[in-house]
């Protein structure tokens, strides 16, 4: 059966002043090639002209994960990038996208790192990619709950205790560290559909905010 398939292509600005391979038409061809290959149709293009791959809060890719959360508009069965650092520059923020996909259950590809999680190989490798993330979370905890301590011992008011489930906290957390603006956080948190603290109406920058401020008090006791 063929695979339907949604193409992402991003640049940045800075990638429009150079003589790059990694031109939007270059990534186009590219993954029509494969494509053609592998036997898949794309159903789909989602564009990012001039966006950093900073983090994931791209109108380009949030449209193309809202379609595949959906599966309403094309029953697309995947997300496919020309390159890993087209789709992420952050090992975190690609293992986040790597549990949504599995979450969600569909596929992600990336032509340059020869990864398919649509089978076994694929998702191997998506494992060990998703335990270094953990890994460099957990570092990042470590440095920040480091840091937190010494706030406090030198008598900082950290806040009060968090209403979020340690689950919801975490997220956030991760999120945070890895470099997503309060906003983006939120975003992600209502496209997930996971539930406020009063379980009604939806995430915001300031709410985001009010929980990494208690949560990093929570980290630090």
């Amino acid at each position: 059966m063929t695979k339907r398939m949604l193409g992402y292509l991003r640049i940045s600005r800075a990638d429009r002043s150079r003589d790059t391979s990694l031109g939007i038409e270059a990534q186009r061809e590219a993954i029509l090639s494969t494509a053609t290959v592998k036997g898949w149709e794309i159903v789909g293009w989602y564009v990012d002209d001039g966006v950093s791959g900073k983090d994931t809060d791209r109108p380009g890719l949030q449209a193309a994960l809202a379609v595949l959360r959906s599966r309403k508009r094309c029953d697309a069965s995947g997300l496919v990038a020309a390159k890993l650092d087209r789709l992420s520059r952050s090992v975190i923020d690609f293992s986040d996208l790597l549990a949504t996909s599995h979450r969600q259950r569909w596929a992600i590809a990336v032509l340059d790192f020869d990864l398919d999680t649509g089978n076994a190989t694929g998702r191997f490798i998506a494992g060990v990619l998703m335990q270094v993330a953990q890994f460099e979370r957990e570092l990042i905890g470590e440095r920040t709950s480091a840091a937190l301590a010494a706030l406090k011992a030198e008598g900082v008011q950290l806040g009060k205790p968090s209403q979020v489930t340690p689950e919801v906290q975490a997220a956030i957390l991760q999120h945070h560290a890895a470099g997503l603006s309060l906003s983006a956080i939120a975003r992600q948190l209502n496209i997930e559909g996971v539930p406020t603290q009063s379980g009604v109406g939806q995430w915001s920058h300031t709410v985001v905010g009010g929980v990494v401020r208690r949560s990093a008090e929570k980290v630090a006791a």
